[in-house]
């Protein structure tokens, strides 16, 4: 389990060494693709308690499968629901998800602070107005998925596009739950994963197009273990969401390294997955891009 160890300094460091990293992306050549990475706009998480905590996106699971991508040859569109800069939780501004590397940490931030797509996204509702032009789909964790992008009607659209295409759509540690999106009343399941109502939750999911695919997600054990010094108790666990729609869901070790690949789904566990993750797009991509 991550330790809180949060340093707001970093946000001032990233700022300072925009420079280079905007000189990076410019130096790219022609994409080989598009890649929509859709990201959470939710920055509150309820306990169920009702006592609230700030979340969104964490660091590493957006920015390094993007860098990745980028210098793969993909050209990485960023896109919330709202249309607004992605909230950031500052927990992930964490050099021990990097490797215990404040340079690679930096390097993250200069991504986040500096990229072009993500100072200013492409609203959900618009970007599904072009869906052709993308080849992929990706999703990066953070709590924030649990509030906005699993019951996001937008996101449910696109994921279905991406699916009836048999195109890559990969997803990373808290992402996975946003799969539920493409379901035919995703806010009501969500209630009644809320309510503990797993019988509802799976009535709501009979015709789930992701049924019988296998995935992983944050484990229930790490989630218990982040509810240890977040001193809350989040609304419902996501291993739970998942079998209730319908998924075969696995998980490996707590913090360990885990991805799972299945036709044309691609999802990691944990924040420490997120290269194994990108590798196993790129290969999906390279060959889909090549058709």
């Amino acid at each position: 389990m991550l330790k809180k160890t949060v340093s707001l300094l970093t946000v001032a460091l990233g700022l300072s060494l925009a420079a280079p990293a905007m000189a990076d992306t410019a130096a790219m050549p022609a994409s080989k693709g598009r890649v929509l990475l859709v990201a959470t706009s939710a920055d509150i998480l309820k306990f169920k308690d009702g006592r609230t905590h700030r979340t969104g996106y964490f660091l590493g699971e957006l920015t390094e499968p993007a860098q990745e991508l980028i210098k793969a040859g993909y050209e990485v569109v960023v896109s919330t629901p709202d249309g607004n800069t992605p909230p950031l939780d500052k927990n992930s501004i964490n050099p021990e998800i990097f490797g215990n590397s404040e340079e690679k940490m930096n390097q993250a931030m200069r991504f986040a602070l500096t990229h072009p797509s993500m100072q200013k996204p492409t609203k959900l509702a618009d970007a599904i107005r072009n869906l052709d032009s993308f080849d992929a789909l990706y999703i990066p964790g953070g709590h924030g998925p649990m509030v906005d992008l699993m019951q996001d009607k937008n996101l449910g659209k696109a994921l279905r596009h991406f699916q009836s295409k048999n195109q890559l759509i990969a997803m990373l540690c808290h992402g996975p739950i946003a799969f539920t999106a493409a379901l035919d009343n995703p806010a009501e399941f969500r209630r009644a994963m809320v309510a503990g109502n797993t019988a509802k939750a799976q009535r709501l999911a009979k015709d789930w197009i992701f049924k019988g695919y296998n995935m992983t997600v944050y484990s229930t054990v790490e989630e218990k273990g982040v509810e240890t010094w977040l001193q809350g108790e989040i609304e419902f666990y996501m291993e739970d969401a998942l079998r209730a729609a319908g998924a075969n869901v696995s998980v490996g070790g707590d913090s360990a390294d885990y991805v799972v690949v299945d036709r044309n789904l691609v999802t990691g566990q944990n924040p420490f997955s997120d290269h194994q993750l990108a590798r196993e797009m790129i290969k999906i991509l390279d060959k889909q891009t090549a058709r």
